[in-house]
């Protein structure tokens, strides 16, 4: 716990008028626990330059309780730029001299030793560690299209190798070495993009959809029976595709009576306006009212041992949104905004109770039976009714 003594002093020291004209003094003079509270102050730039002034202050840094960060580097050419996700301003550049830090006033050396660029990051996302906490670290190849030489020297380095979770390629022209570089590194825990590249038609790999988020800009390659391999990632979105309003609607019936989960996320852009009208003929749905075009239907994963049983299908023209979700986190998905939608699972649950017993009515031919059903459906309706669901054209609507 901080003394009151402690907190009176460094609040005089920071925001008392009268001490804004007061003569300079020495940080390294000041009690620890001011020390502390002031470096907490600082943006994670100041953190940064501080902590390369002494071993002490190095020390210092590393006391103060570390919020979590993201760093990513853009890899240009013979230059590096580290940037903090969410964090504006923030830009450290590396190269062969060393590196610096961009300023209101340009660029500000921090560390002056000739080394190879690549090092040079290295040291430098080194050295951030020891100011903040890193989740992770994004890397994005941009405009010229990387030497395979040059990923495997990042890649081999331990920095990058062991804390990268993002690749990201970025209007680099097409190259397979480099594409099949880093998806033979496909990892479920981790993410891929690429973007503003022209792929080839027949592009294949058997890695594309393998890791934890998959985005694809082109995606004129895939094909149906690429999808069907889908299994267990978080993410997956295919820009400009050549798939067909009927390949589209049949991909969505195999993931709805899929045994397994295969994402939880996924957009597909399609050729041509999409039609899924027919999908939802044998289906117990829940139609979400939404403004035309777009139409939106929550239904059930036929498999019971998915953990992801709840589907959101929202499509509009040419473009297909799909989401699973488990049980009760629908609410959490959507946030506090939709609050409508918290009882979803426990409304699909009633119209599938219904949909069973209305079928169990019509095949029976015993009067009690159908009475105990008759009843039990009415049940049914005047709890669907409770938690907000209407009927337009027959469906229920929420």
């Amino acid at each position: 716990m901080l003394s009151t003594l402690a907190l009176k002093y460094c609040h005089q020291i920071l925001y008392d008028p009268k001490f804004s004209i007061r003569k300079e003094f020495k940080f390294k003079k000041l009690p620890i626990i001011v020390r502390m509270l002031i470096i907490q102050l600082m943006d994670p730039a100041e953190r940064f330059a501080l902590s390369l002034t002494s071993k002490r202050m190095k020390a210092d840094v590393k006391l103060i309780k570390k919020q979590y960060y993201y760093p990513e580097i853009v890899f240009h050419e013979s230059d590096s730029f580290i940037t903090l996700w969410g964090v504006t301003g923030f830009e450290i550049c590396c190269n062969e001299q060393g590196y610096k830090y961009k300023g209101e006033g340009g660029y500000y050396w921090l560390q002056y030793k000739k080394r190879t660029p690549i090092l040079n990051t290295a040291l430098a996302i080194i050295r951030l560690s020891h100011v903040i906490n890193i989740k992770g670290v994004g890397i994005q190849l941009t405009k010229v299209t990387p030497s395979l030489v040059i990923l495997k020297k990042i890649f081999s380095n331990n920095t990058f190798k062991t804390a990268w979770n993002k690749i990201t390629l970025d209007g680099i022209e097409f190259n397979s070495e480099i594409v099949n570089f880093f998806l033979n590194m496909a990892d479920r825990r981790k993410e891929f993009q690429i973007f503003n590249s022209d792929m080839p038609l027949d592009f294949k790999h058997e890695n594309v959809f393998k890791f934890r988020t998959n985005d694809y800009d082109d995606a004129r390659w895939v094909t149906l029976s690429d999808m069907l391999n889908i299994r267990g990632v978080e993410n997956v979105t295919l820009g400009k595709t050549k798939l067909t309003s009927d390949e589209v609607r049949h991909f969505i019936d195999i993931w709805i009576n899929c045994p397994d989960d295969m994402f939880l996320w996924m957009k597909i852009r399609a050729m041509e306006i999409v039609q899924l009208e027919g999908l939802f003929n044998e289906l117990v749905v829940l139609e979400v009212d939404e403004n035309p075009p777009n139409s939106g239907y929550f239904t059930l994963a036929k498999s019971t041992s998915r953990a992801h049983k709840l589907l959101f299908i929202d499509y509009t023209l040419n473009a297909v949104v799909l989401s699973a979700w488990k049980p009760y986190d629908n609410a959490v998905r959507y946030g506090n905004i939709e609050e409508k939608f918290k009882n979803v699972y426990e409304i699909m649950e009633l119209l599938e109770k219904e949909k069973t017993l209305e079928k169990e009515f019509g095949e029976s031919r015993d009067v009690t039976k159908q009475r105990e059903y008759s009843n039990q459906i009415q049940e049914l309706e005047r709890k669907i009714h409770e938690l907000g669901v209407v009927y337009r054209d027959g469906r229920a609507t929420i």
